[in-house]
């Protein structure tokens, strides 16, 4: 009989991103089964296509009532919850699941299989402790190694004549070496002073001719180098992100969700990390980690942090960022 799995992942898009081996995975444990990925709206884009989901569900408790959740669970057979959120977990108890896996966090009651989390998990790449679970729960043997590589949805026909467009406009045609980088994440913690990108920039332009192609939600009030820098924030869509990473000869980024389109496409990264830790978020391949080595990082935020001022960002200088750089586009890597 055919399996139903209903997975939750809500959160951002790159945790949305951390998930999809699972996903995968789990689908060659259960080739003939039915899977239901729930999500948030902002990751709808970047997984829709993907053949090892079946489904996607988008729900939002402040818009859509608990009826909705709860009807939309009935008839599953297995419910994977690989976020912290007590909704789903009470709808899949009441729609009578006969197994429900995750975390506990105040929820355990409502699980069948409640996993403990343990200290290791706070150290350990986000996608293995979401395959430690599920083996736990559904006693499963798959492997980090299977979990190393994530995916996301290609881009269409249109989306690439209309990237390939901009980049034209911008002055980088078909086949052009260039670099990329979302200079701001969505929380300033993580963020590296714009100066500093610019200087890299430059350093890249001068000593590799690469034009740096930046991009974000919105254009930042900030004056970069014209001859460095190509602006598109605000211009592409997701799937056009993914294509602007794939074909980029590296990806220099804090930690945020392009590191992770970085890991699905292959593209060598250059990842700075100080509030954040590189154990649990960076990519497991073809990655360069610049750290600051102030004893306050990595902080994370999870455990009561009220850092204001992150110094641990701001400390760590163009140049040895520019050295990690050198390493990969001179194929020292």
């Amino acid at each position: 009989m055919r399996k139903k799995i209903f997975v939750t992942k809500q959160g951002g898009i790159g945790d949305v991103i951390l998930a999809t081996p699972i996903l995968s995975e789990l689908k060659k444990q259960y080739p003939d089964s039915y899977i239901t990925l729930m999500i948030f709206s902002n990751a709808y884009d970047i997984v829709k296509g993907l053949p090892f989901i079946d489904e996607i569900f988008i729900y939002n408790k402040k818009k859509d009532g608990f009826l909705k959740l709860w009807n939309k669970m009935r008839g599953y057979d297995i419910a994977i919850y690989l976020d912290l959120s007590y909704r789903p977990a009470l709808a899949g108890a009441l729609a009578r699941i006969p197994i429900r896996i995750g975390v506990s966090h105040k929820r355990g009651f409502w699980l069948t299989k409640e996993i403990p989390w343990q200290s290791y998990m706070d150290h350990t790449y986000e996608p293995y402790v979401m395959g430690d679970i599920v083996n736990a729960g559904l006693d499963l043997n798959i492997s980090h190694e299977a979990l190393n590589r994530l995916y996301i949805a290609s881009a269409t026909e249109f989306d690439k004549k209309d990237l390939a467009k901009k980049l034209n406009d911008s002055g980088v045609k078909m086949g052009d070496r260039y670099v990329v980088s979302s200079p701001i994440t969505a929380f300033y913690l993580k963020n590296w002073p714009l100066d500093n990108w610019n200087e890299l920039f430059k350093k890249i332009y001068h000593s590799y001719g690469l034009k740096n192609v930046i991009f974000g939600k919105e254009k930042l009030d900030y004056q970069w180098d014209e001859k460095a820098v190509i602006d598109l924030c605000g211009m592409l869509s997701l799937r056009q992100l993914g294509e602007l990473v794939r074909n980029a000869d590296l990806l220099v980024n804090s930690c945020s969700m392009p590191i992770h389109l970085s890991a699905a496409t292959g593209t060598p990264c250059v990842v700075l990390y100080g509030y954040t830790d590189p154990c649990r978020w960076a990519p497991r391949m073809h990655c360069k980690i610049v750290k600051s080595d102030l004893p306050c990082s990595p902080c994370d935020g999870y455990h009561g942090s009220k850092c204001t001022d992150p110094l641990c960002m701001k400390r760590l200088s163009v140049e040895e960022v520019y050295k990690s750089c050198q390493e990969i586009l001179s194929n020292d890597f």
